[in-house]
């Protein structure tokens, strides 16, 4: 009895930590605006219309039809800076539950529906979370929309074409033509927001096929069309004349091998950097573990391993592989000039596969002395605990925290200075003066009642949602003068 009570608190704890850290990445959302880059797709809609729009991006800017179709979506109506909230909502939304279906395939064919629902939300939710903490650019990810709908729906798009691999393997005959069509359609997709995903996407095509030989050579329509739509969508990313042109912003754009190979190698550090340096991961793939030897099921399939330190490191050698021959040719066409905000998508990517290794490893332990260790329930609730605080003491949680306390500030400022554009606008005026965020929040600071040391939590910009101050930056200034119709925009810095 005493167990189920202290069982049922240390899920308590751990559901609220889980609840408290997305709460925070809830609540951040509604304190959000746009900035620069989102104001282009604002414009070059209002310009243009949709149809316009994309001719118009993939000229000049660049072939990720996908994304500049959700680009042209979210900015009709000015959707876009009314409701600057709602991508994050959805990414945040689709994550979990993309992240969930995986798991529920996973859990339906391969490990014989050993896992609860409430336990495989359970572990969604901590998956995410650890995603969340690793990302090397947190702020890019989830809340700037150009960058946020650009890479976060590949990763959801990418989770969505792996689950409907692993179902197309196991699933009865008649309903594998709708899995085909879904995978076709989500191929198409996938290879229209950007080209790291695009190229994460063949290998995904690829291992299906090495795994799957027979099912493929038996339907030899499909796997032509597939190959067909994937070469064929993927041309039109790679080709689009806009490639050039923002190619041509990097400067120097000649291949240099050494450079590529160098920057892909530092990509790769900081991917594991990143992941590795995080409590939280460690203590959830050692608790994963134990949790998958608790099953005692076989997967269904696949080859049996020796889980041994030798196999472990090849299969990090592998995976480190695969991430370099996906950078390179990337590195070679940009001159190593690699945006953190993709290297997010990479360590979304690569928690992933680091997590499936856990799991493929804990089903195949039998070892008497492991077993014993992983059946004893104390050890079940410590991981809770330690898993629990964890997420409440991380680099993530800080930059919430701190974020949220400033939020309130930081937005009311940048609404100030949206209906001075607006004004401004409507009133046709020729110049604006707009202070930089800082300076506004200095100002507003001194003059509140607050306690000192809340004063100086108050003057740091949310980091979280605050990913550049637009006034700061005359180039940036510029995209708002020919939104706004207004011939100078000039700001202190």
């Amino acid at each position: 009895m005493k167990n189920k009570v202290f069982n049922k608190i240390c899920i308590s704890f751990l559901w609220l930590s889980i609840l408290l850290f997305f709460s925070g990445l809830l609540l951040l959302s509604f304190f959000n605006h746009a900035i620069a880059d989102d104001y282009y797709a604002l414009f070059w809609n209002n310009k243009y219309g949709f149809l316009g729009y994309q001719k118009y991006v993939y000229l000049h800017w660049g072939g990720r039809y996908f994304s500049n179709i959700l680009a042209s979506i979210f900015s009709s109506h000015q959707f876009l800076i009314k409701h600057y909230y709602f991508h994050t909502l959805f990414l945040l939304l689709s994550t979990v539950t993309s992240i969930n279906w995986l798991l529920k395939v996973v859990n339906r064919f391969i490990i014989s529906n050993s896992v609860s629902f409430f336990h495989r939300i359970t572990i969604a939710a901590l998956i995410c979370i650890n995603i969340y903490v690793a990302f090397p650019e947190f702020n890019t990810a989830l809340y700037w929309f150009s960058s946020a709908i650009t890479y976060q729906t590949s990763f959801i798009l990418l989770v969505l074409l792996f689950t409907a691999c692993i179902s197309l393997v196991y699933t009865s005959h008649h309903k594998r033509f709708f899995l085909f069509l879904f995978i076709a359609a989500l191929i198409l997709l996938i290879n229209g927001t950007n080209e790291l995903a695009a190229i994460i996407a063949g290998f995904i095509l690829l291992l299906m096929f090495m795994f799957n030989k027979k099912l493929f050579l038996n339907r030899k329509g499909w796997l032509i069309l597939l190959i067909a739509i994937y070469v064929i969508s993927f041309t039109i990313l790679a080709t689009a004349p806009g490639n050039k042109e923002r190619l041509a912003l990097i400067g120097n754009t000649s291949f240099n091998l050494q450079i590529a190979m160098a920057s892909s190698l530092f990509r790769i550090f900081i991917v594991y950097w990143n992941i590795f340096q995080s409590p939280l991961f460690w203590i959830s793939i050692f608790s994963l573990f134990i949790y998958t030897i608790n099953c005692q099921v076989q997967l269904k399939g696949l080859k049996k391993i020796s889980v041994n330190f030798k196999n472990i490191l090849i299969s990090l050698l592998i995976w480190s592989a695969i991430l370099l021959i996906t950078l390179l040719p990337l590195m070679l066409f940009s001159n190593g000039s690699f945006p953190d905000r993709a290297i997010n998508l990479l360590t979304e990517i690569t928690m992933m596969v680091l997590f499936f290794i856990v799991f493929y490893i804990g089903t195949f332990i039998r070892e008497k002395n492991i077993l014993a260790v992983a059946n004893n329930s104390k050890l079940f609730y410590l991981l809770l605990i330690i898993i629990s605080s964890c997420i409440y003491a991380n680099r993530g949680s800080k930059e919430i925290v701190s974020s949220i306390i400033s939020a309130k500030l930081y937005s009311d400022i940048l609404s100030d200075r949206e209906i001075k554009l607006e004004m401004a606008s409507v009133n046709k005026s020729d110049s604006l003066f707009l202070s930089s965020v800082e300076v506004e929040m200095n100002k507003a600071v001194d003059v509140s009642s607050q306690k000192a040391m809340i004063k100086e939590w108050m003057r740091k910009k949310p980091s979280l949602i605050c990913f550049q101050d637009d006034m700061a930056d005359s180039s940036t200034r510029k995209i708002f003068q020919e939104y706004y119709n207004i011939r100078v925009i000039s700001s202190n810095k």
